[in-house]
């Protein structure tokens, strides 16, 4: 359980992140994208089926007071890309662009024309942002709100800055759950805790390991959970976890009682044994129901539903709907959080892996495999877009 007690204030860093603002106009899906664009035409399973690129003569230039144009450096592919390209993402009422619509959830890139209020904010020609925008970024030039925007760190790899905006904020917030305020961004606020990872072997967890231990946790123990039923031991190992068993009973017993942060995405056994770890203070959280979301029968919906109100009714329990959720909750919380992370991606403490990096013309390919072999790629890191990328027969 994380000790409020234990918190050390970083005053410098604590200004940079009180001085985030928000400006009283902002709309998620708003973006007006020239140059060059990746589109989809029509929902579709098959990645290359609706989608092409949008060329364009000239490139946007801030048309309001509070609007930034970013050239993109980086975005990436991942499955909330395919959901949305298949119809299945869970759009929020009114919230859903209409088509042709150009994936991409995030983007890193330079600012090349601010509106007079953006400019006013501190947002200069030449600096390097980032922005989680749902639509919009697989794209060359992207036009965003000052607000929906952070600064990025100088010699910050745009590519390893890219893969911080999803993963890396998800990994923080959920195991932040229960700590609220300045103090998530004290120094080593999990000081001596032992954690608790219930899933697969994606990126996400890589990132929960990484963070647990620069957070101050003692010891993280790692159940992976694959389909193929591979062992990632070694893997585990050199991420400086202690691996478990696949089967959680397997460990349930050595383990009663002694962790005080568990994180399950996998419920294979409706979090029983996650639950059954927690010390008499600590907490699970839970960020998927991955196993029960195989099947959509009648009794699954009915378990999935009873799991819900379990988790939401205990103290010791909390869901974690994922960063898109949180962002749209609370959009200032997550940008002090991807402000935090920067900070330390800058001090070297954390490394994203980047899985490849391809062009615009290759994100249907990227997509399709994603859709194929979810797991295989989810190991290997994070897919990295570059849109300026030129491929072997463009050159």
């Amino acid at each position: 359980m994380i000790d409020q007690k234990k918190v050390v204030r970083d005053e410098e860093l604590e200004e940079r992140i009180d001085n985030v603002k928000l400006s009283p106009k902002t709309d998620l899906y708003e973006s007006d994208i020239c140059n060059a664009e990746l589109v989809m035409d029509a929902h579709c399973t098959d990645p290359f089926k609706f989608m092409r690129i949008q060329k364009y003569d000239v490139a946007p230039m801030a048309k309001e007071p509070d609007d930034v144009v970013i050239r993109v450096e980086a975005t990436t592919v991942c499955d909330e890309d395919c959901r949305i390209r298949d119809g299945t993402f869970p759009w929020k009422l009114g919230q859903k662009p209409s088509f042709p619509m150009c994936p991409g959830l995030d983007c890193v890139g330079i600012v090349t024309s601010a509106g007079e209020l953006a400019a006013r904010y501190g947002i200069d020609l030449g600096d390097r942002v980032a922005a989680l925008s749902l639509n919009g970024c697989t794209s060359k030039y992207i036009q965003l709100k000052f607000d929906e925007i952070v600064k990025v760190p100088d010699n910050a790899d745009p590519k390893e800055a890219v893969a911080v905006i999803r993963v890396y904020t998800a990994a923080f917030q959920a195991l932040m759950m229960n700590l609220k305020g300045s103090n998530r961004y004290a120094r080593k606020p999990m000081q001596g805790d032992k954690v608790l990872i219930v899933g697969p072997c994606s990126a996400f967890e890589k990132a929960l390991v990484e963070l647990s231990f620069y957070l101050g946790a003692k010891r993280v123990y790692y159940c992976c959970i694959s389909s193929n039923n591979k062992s990632h031991d070694t893997y585990i190992r050199m991420l400086g976890a202690k691996p478990l068993s696949s089967d959680p009973e397997e460990w349930m017993e050595e383990l009663e009682g002694k962790i005080d942060v568990a994180i399950d995405s996998m419920c294979v056994d409706r979090y029983e044994c996650s639950y059954s770890s927690l010390k008499e203070d600590g907490i699970l959280i839970a960020t998927g129901m991955r196993d029960l979301l195989k099947s959509s029968d009648f009794v699954s919906t009915v378990e999935k539903a009873w799991v819900k109100t379990y988790i939401a009714m205990d103290s010791k329990c909390a869901s974690y709907d994922g960063v898109i959720e949180t962002f749209q909750d609370d959009k200032k919380q997550f940008m002090k959080d991807l402000i935090f992370l920067y900070n330390i991606l800058e001090k070297g403490k954390i490394k994203p892996k980047i899985s490849t990096v391809v062009s615009m013309k290759k994100v249907a390919a990227a997509q399709e495999r994603l859709d194929l072999q979810p797991e295989s790629l989810e190991r290997k890191g994070i897919i990295v877009v570059e849109p300026w990328l030129l491929d072997v027969e463009d050159e």
